[in-house]
């Protein structure tokens, strides 16, 4: 089964949950093969990183022990991730951008797990030009530096599903029909992305030995 993990960066119930839950939701209607996963930093403690150094150091993950271990494991099964931030003054949450500065030993303990996994990025905003663009390059930034392929969605979402909620939470991203419609081309685009990444991989790597290659540790042809 090929799983696409979905990741909520509010910390509270609102337009970011039902944004990146309906496309998940739109994700698995459009193939029957994937199966999904929902997970939120809200109710999560989650600090942030203190630049130790211990995990370079020690070549492990973040030794802070907190609610982060819950999404390690989460993040190195899925095939995929959508990935969802309210924008915080034109960025994404503290609590996201803790998550992703202290993921950042994976290509050190997992190197090459996340490459060439899919990941897509959803913002919502209160008002309709309210940053929502700029909040979405973190969360880009993060997959592109973990060697992913990234998806906008299909046809016309450019850099991913843009909500205007109007601060009406759940509700207001709901009424934001043309955002909404982003939101589930997202989902069907990841969906799509995904079966091809996941399976176009197990042809490269059936036909590795026939085309006499070795993939090492330093190749951008790495095993999962």
């Amino acid at each position: 089964m090929i799983k696409i993990l979905g990741i909520s960066g509010s910390p509270r119930h609102g337009a970011t949950e039902y944004a990146v839950q309906e496309a998940l939701r739109a994700a698995k209607e459009t193939v029957t093969e994937i199966e999904t996963e929902y997970w939120s930093v809200r109710g999560k403690k989650i600090g942030p990183c203190v630049h130790c150094d211990a995990c370079i150091r020690n070549k492990t993950m973040c030794i802070i022990k907190d609610d982060l271990q819950e999404l390690e494991s989460k993040i190195l099964e899925a095939d995929a991730f959508i990935i969802g931030s309210p924008v915080y003054d034109m960025n994404i949450t503290a609590q996201l951008t803790a998550i992703f500065n202290r993921l950042r030993p994976i290509y050190l303990v997992h190197a090459g797990k996340l490459q060439n996994k899919v990941g897509a990025a959803i913002t919502t905003g209160g008002t309709r030009y309210g940053g929502q663009e700029m909040a979405k390059l973190p969360i880009i930034n993060f997959y592109l530096m973990h060697e992913m392929l990234v998806t906008g969605g299909l046809g016309g979402c450019y850099i991913g599903g843009t909500i205007w909620s109007k601060d009406a939470k759940d509700q207001g991203a709901e009424e934001d029909t043309v955002g909404m419609d982003t939101i589930k081309r997202l989902g069907k685009g990841v969906a799509e992305a995904v079966m091809v990444s996941k399976h176009g991989l197990e042809a490269w790597n059936s036909q590795k030995e026939t085309l006499g290659l070795i993939a090492d540790d330093k190749s951008p042809l790495r095993d999962h």
